[in-house]
């Protein structure tokens, strides 16, 4: 029997985490204004991007030649603790997992300024033999150090 599996990643912005927290919580959609080259559209489909009843399909790319879509929603909003987690669902990745869901967490760092934005990725492989989703992970990294870049623009 398959089981749910976790990798993660944190990265340090100077964000406060207010401020990076709600880019996550209501601005994702921006995305494809800001990494165009990862992400091609964004389209609510469902909801009014705020919500549970939020869905969104996004076609996107690794980095690489090939385009992929999936749809997206909130599985759990935890605004108390800045905590969101993202279902990933009707995708090209599921080809290879049977689930996929984002988990954004924004804590103050520990030196006092800025956050940490610590991202984790659970997921159960469709077979075992295929890869664990590194990718995903680092394109997270990427969006949110992005995200951190652009938030700071004059």
């Amino acid at each position: 029997m398959a089981q749910v599996k976790k990798i993660e990643k944190e990265c340090e912005v100077r964000c406060p985490v207010d401020k990076m927290y709600e880019f996550f919580r209501y601005n994702i959609a921006q995305f494809t204004k800001i990494l165009p080259e990862h992400y091609k559209s964004c389209e609510l489909l469902e909801g009014d991007g705020k919500g549970y009843d939020t869905v969104r399909l996004w076609t996107y790319t690794l980095g690489g030649p090939e385009v992929m879509v999936a749809k997206e929603a909130f599985k759990a909003i935890d605004d108390a603790n800045k905590t969101i987690t993202y279902r990933i669902f009707d995708a090209d990745l599921n080809r290879m997992y049977k689930s996929f869901d984002v988990v954004v967490k924004v804590v103050p760092n520990a030196n006092g300024t800025g956050s940490l934005v610590k991202l984790h990725i659970l997921y159960e492989k469709e077979h075992e033999d295929h890869p664990h989703p590194h990718s995903y992970l680092e394109l997270f990294s990427k969006v949110t150090n992005t995200i951190d870049s652009h938030l700071h623009k004059p």
